[in-house]
C-alpha cells in the first residue's frame, strides 16, 4: 500500500490498497500531533517523521494476464502485501545532526515490487541504492502455437511428426487459387500439437548513486543502472517455403509468415557522471552519460513446415506429410548490441533580477559493430560475398538550447529560446544482392538518413490588474533530412515497364524540409470570486519541399514504390487551427463545477495521403462536499477523433493513378465517473471511500470507392466496430484500532469487454493460407479481488 493513488486499469493493488492510506493519514494525526494546528502540525512531521509497516493479503480468484497486465496480479490466488516505510537520523527529533536516512519497498508481494535505501548528510554526501520490478503481459493467455520452445528462448523447433503445411497454389483461368488451403486445413495431429503459452517480458532494474560537496561551490554526482529483461515478445517472421516432390529442392514461393516469441534477454547499462558548479549570479554543469546495451542472443531460429510442390488434384508432398528429416531451420536477427556515449555542458547566468539565460550543449556517438545473423536467400554465385559482415553503424548527436528570460515589470515578461538538434547518420552505404521472397534477384542500397532539427520560440505574458492574463507567442519549427554519401543519394529504383528509367533526383529522401510557423494566444481571467475563464487559439502553417523521384531500399522491387503524389501525415504540408476553451465555477464553499472543451482541425495539402483530421473533447466535472467529514465528485468526458485519407489502386511512380478511394477512420471515447468519502465514522474510527468509472472507446473504418475501381473486386463499405469497454468498483474503509494502529479492506471489480475483428485472421480455419494460427482472441475479462491488511505506523 503505497501513499499515491493510481489508476484501477494501471495498478489495481494502488487502487484497492494505497488510496485507503490516504483517508487514513489524511484523517487520522497521531495522538502527539492532534492539538497542533495545520502549520504546527507541517513542521511536527518534518521534525517527527511518519513510519509505517503494513502486513495484508489480497486474493485474486481468477486467472487474467490482461487485468495482471502490469500489476503483477495475473494469476488466481493469494497475494502477500507487504509495504514499509522508514526514516531516521540525527536531523530528526532535533537532535543536532545532519543525517538522514530512509528505507522503503512498496508491493513487495507481487512482480511490480520495489525497493530503495538512502542516506544523505544534508549538502555533504548523500548514497543511495534501488530495486524495482516489473511484468508487463502481452497476451492474455490465448497465444497458441506448436513450435516447441519456452518464453526467452531462440530456438523453436517442430518435431518431424508435426508434418509438412502445404501451400501450393495454382492457376486456373488465370486465378491463383491454392489447392490445399494452407493453414485453413491443417490436420488433426498438427492441430493438437498447438498449445498455449503466456507471453510476457519482465524488467529488473538495479540502481546506485552517490553525490558528494566539496564545498559550497562545488559537487559531483554519479548514477548507475542496469536494466536487465528476461522473457519474450510476439513478433511475426517471414520465411520461404520448400519443396519435398520428386523433384526436390528449394523453392521461392512468396513469404510464409509465423507468429514467434522472439526473446527479450537483454541489458543495458546506464550511468550519469556530473560535476557540478553553483556561484553566486550562475551555475554550470559538465556531465558524461553512456548507455550500452547487450542482447544475449543474436538471433532468434525456428523450424519451417511450409513447402510447394505438385500439380493437379494430388499435390505432393500431401499435407501432414513427415520431412524425413529435421525440418530446415529459419533465422531472424535480434536486436543488436550498441553503445552511446554522450558529452553534457549546461548552465545558467543571472545578469540581473529581471534577466537569465540558461542553456546547454551535448555531443555524443550512438555506434552499433554487430555481426549479420539471420538465414539470407543471396544470389548463388554471391552467397560468400556480403559487401561487409557488419552494419558498422555510426550515428553522431549534437544539441544545444538556450532560453532567455526577462521580467519588464510587475505586468510584462519575455521569454524567447532557441533548441538546434542534429541526428548524422555516417553509417556508409552499400550494395546487398539478394533473392526475395518470391525468388527474383534484387539489389538494394541502404540509405542511413540524417536529420536536423532548428527551433526557436517567442513570447510575451500580460496581467491586466489582478484578474486577467494574456499571452501571446510564436514558433517556429524546421526540418532538414538528407543522407550523407554518393551512393545514398544517386541509387537507381527497379527498372519495369511501369517505372522504366526512374532514377532518383540526387536524394534519398522524399520530403528534404518541412518548415512550420505556428502562432498562439492564451487567455485567463476571473470574473468576480466565483467564476474563472480561459480560451486559447493556436494556428499553425507547416510547408513540405518533396521529391517526387527519391530511393529508398524497398524500391529494388518495383512493389516498393510509393505512389505518386503520396505523403506520409506527419511530413506532409498542414495548416492546424487548436481552439480551447473552459470555464470554472465555484458556486458556493462546497460546490464547483468545471467545464472545459478542445477543438483541433488539420487540412493536408497532399495529392494523396491523408486529406484532412479533426480531434474534439469536453470534460465536465463537480465536486460537492455536503458536510465537514463527507463529499462527492463526478465526472464526464467525450473525445472524438477522425482523419480521411485518399489513395491509389496499384502503383505508379511517375504519374498520378486515377483508380482511387477513400478510408475514414473515427475514434470515439466516452469516460464517466462518481466518487464520495466519508470520515470519522463510527465515533471517529472508520473512514470510507466509494469509486465507480466506466469507459467506453470504439473505432471504425469506411473505406468507399471514389473512381475508376470495379466494385465487384473491390473492397468497400464499413469494418465492425473495434471496441473496448471497462467497469471498475471500489470500496475501501481503514478502521482505527488505536493512535498507532489501522485495519484496512477493501473490495475492487473491474471489467474488460472487447471486440476486435482482427483477430478474427488468427483463429484456426479463417487464416491467411500462409499464416499459422495462433487463435489469439481479444481480451475479456471479469474478476473480483478483497484485501485486508494491517498498519502501525509510528515516529
Amino acid at each position: 500500500m503505497h501513499t499515491e493513488s493510481k489508476q484501477l486499469t494501471v495498478k489495481a493493488v494502488s487502487l484497492a490498497i494505497r488510496a485507503a492510506l490516504l483517508l487514513f493519514v489524511g484523517a487520522s494525526p497521531l495522538v502527539q500531533a492532534q492539538a497542533l494546528d495545520a502549520e504546527n502540525e507541517d513542521v511536527h512531521a518534518l521534525i517527527y517523521p511518519l513510519n509505517w509497516l503494513e502486513i495484508g493479503v489480497l486474493n485474486v480468484p481468477t486467472d487474467s494476464p490482461k487485468f495482471g497486465e502490469y500489476n503483477g496480479l495475473y494469476r488466481s490466488g493469494a497475494y502477500l502485501l507487504a509495504n514499509f516505510d522508514i526514516r531516521g537520523g540525527d536531523a530528526y527529533r532535533q537532535d543536532g545532526g545532519t543525517t538522514r536516512w530512509q528505507v522503503s519497498g512498496i508491493d513487495l508481494g507481487t512482480t511490480s515490487r520495489n525497493l530503495q535505501a538512502h542516506i544523505a548528510q544534508q549538502g555533504v554526501w548523500n548514497f543511495g541504492v534501488s530495486f524495482d520490478q516489473l511484468r508487463h503481459y502481452t497476451t492474455d493467455g490465448s497465444y497458441q502455437t506448436p513450435f516447441l520452445g519456452s518464453p526467452g528462448d531462440n530456438l523453436f523447433v517442430l518435431p518431424p511428426s508435426f508434418g509438412v503445411i502445404n501451400t501450393t497454389t495454382t492457376a486456373s483461368g488465370g486465378v491463383i487459387t491454392s489447392e490445399n488451403r494452407g493453414t485453413q486445413s491443417l490436420t488433426a495431429s498438427q492441430q493438437a500439437a498447438f498449445h498455449d503459452e503466456n507471453i510476457y517480458s519482465e524488467r529488473r532494474n538495479t540502481g546506485f548513486s552517490a553525490g558528494y560537496r566539496m564545498n559550497a561551490q562545488w559537487a559531483v554526482q554519479f548514477d548507475f543502472k542496469r536494466l536487465d529483461q528476461s522473457g519474450a515478445k510476439l513478433i511475426g517472421s517471414g520465411t520461404d517455403a520448400y519443396d519435398l516432390s520428386d523433384a526436390g529442392g528449394f523453392n521461392y514461393r512468396g513469404e510464409r509468415i509465423a507468429i514467434l516469441m522472439n526473446p527479450t534477454e537483454y541489458k543495458t547499462d546506464t550511468l550519469n557522471l556530473a560535476l557540478n558548479w553553483t556561484g553566486r549570479k550562475g551555475f554550470a554543469s559538465l556531465g558524461y552519460f553512456g548507455s550500452m546495451f547487450h542482447d544475449d542472443y543474436s538471433g532468434v531460429t525456428w523450424s519451417n513446415p511450409f513447402v510447394t510442390g505438385g500439380t493437379g488434384d494430388q499435390p505432393n508432398p500431401a499435407p501432414g506429410t513427415s520431412p524425413g528429416d529435421a525440418f530446415p531451420l529459419s533465422t531472424m536477427s535480434t536486436p543488436p548490441d550498441n553503445q552511446l556515449h554522450q558529452l553534457n555542458l549546461s548552465g545558467g547566468y543571472l545578469f540581473s533580477p529581471s534577466t537569465k539565460l540558461t542553456g546547454a550543449f551535448s555531443y555524443a556517438r550512438n555506434t552499433q559493430d554487430a555481426s549479420y545473423d539471420g538465414t539470407y536467400t543471396l544470389v548463388p554465385d554471391t552467397a560468400e560475398n556480403l559487401p561487409v559482415n557488419s552494419l558498422d553503424g555510426l550515428v553522431v548527436l549534437t544539441h544545444a538550447d538556450l532560453k532567455l528570460t526577462h521580467q519588464a515589470g510587475k505586468a510584462l515578461s519575455f521569454a524567447a529560446g532557441l533548441r538546434y538538434n542534429e541526428r548524422d547518420n555516417r553509417t556508409a552505404s552499400r550494395e546487398y544482392t539478394f533473392l526475395d521472397l518470391g525468388g527474383e534477384e534484387l539489389t538494394a542500397v541502404n540509405i542511413p538518413m540524417s536529420n536536423r532539427r532548428l527551433q526557436f520560440d517567442m513570447g510575451a505574458d500580460y496581467r491586466f490588474g489582478s484578474h486577467q492574463h494574456l499571452h501571446l507567442g510564436y514558433e517556429y519549427d524546421r526540418i532538414h533530412r538528407w543522407c550523407g554519401n554518393d551512393l545514398a543519394n544517386n541509387a537507381q529504383g527497379e527498372l519495369s515497364d511501369t517505372n522504366a528509367g526512374y532514377y532518383t533526383n540526387a536524394s534519398c529522401v522524399q520530403v528534404p524540409k518541412n518548415e512550420e510557423n505556428r502562432l498562439v494566444a492564451t487567455w485567463r481571467a476571473r470574473l468576480g470570486e466565483t467564476v474563472d475563464l480561459n480560451a486559447g487559439f493556436t494556428h499553425g502553417r507547416r510547408k513540405a519541399e518533396v521529391n517526387d523521384s527519391f530511393y529508398n531500399p524497398m524500391q529494388a522491387n518495383d512493389q516498393g514504390f510509393e505512389n505518386f503524389g503520396y505523403l506520409a501525415f506527419f511530413a506532409a504540408s498542414r495548416s492546424q487551427n487548436l481552439f480551447k476553451a473552459g470555464v470554472t465555477w465555484q458556486a458556493t464553499d462546497q460546490f464547483t463545477l468545471g467545464l472545459n472543451g478542445r477543438r483541433t482541425n488539420d487540412d493536408y495539402d497532399s495529392t494523396l495521403g491523408v486529406q484532412k483530421g479533426h480531434s474534439s473533447s469536453a470534460n465536465l466535472d463537480a465536486n460537492f462536499s455536503y458536510s465537514e467529514t463527507g463529499a462527492v465528485a463526478a465526472y464526464v468526458s467525450w473525445q472524438r477523433r477522425s482523419r480521411d485519407l485518399l489513395s491509389a489502386s496499384g502503383r505508379n511512380a511517375v504519374a498520378l493513378r486515377d483508380t482511387l478511394w477513400s478510408n475514414n477512420f473515427g475514434d470515439r471515447d466516452h469516460t464517466l465517473g462518481i466518487s464520495g468519502t466519508q470520515k470519522a465514522l463510527m465515533g471517529g474510527k472508520l473512514d470510507l471511500t466509494e469509486e465507480l468509472n466506466y469507459s467506453s472507446s470504439t473505432s471504425r473504418y469506411v473505406t468507399d470507392l471514389v473512381q475508376n475501381i470495379n466494385p465487384a473486386v473491390g473492397n468497400s463499405g464499413s469494418s465492425p466496430d473495434i471496441q473496448a469497454k471497462t467497469t471498475q468498483l471500489r470500496f475501501i474503509g481503514a478502521y482505527r484500532l488505536n493512535a498507532s494502529s489501522s485495519l484496512l479492506a477493501g473490495y475492487l471489480y473491474q471489467r474488460l469487454k472487447s471486440t476486435d475483428y482482427f483477430y478474427n485472421a488468427y483463429q484456426l480455419g479463417f487464416t491467411p493460407t500462409t499464416l499459422l494460427p495462433t487463435n489469439q482472441q481479444a481480451p475479456n475479462y471479469s474478476v473480483n479481488s478483497v484485501f485486508v491488511a494491517y498498519r502501525y505506523s509510528f515516529r
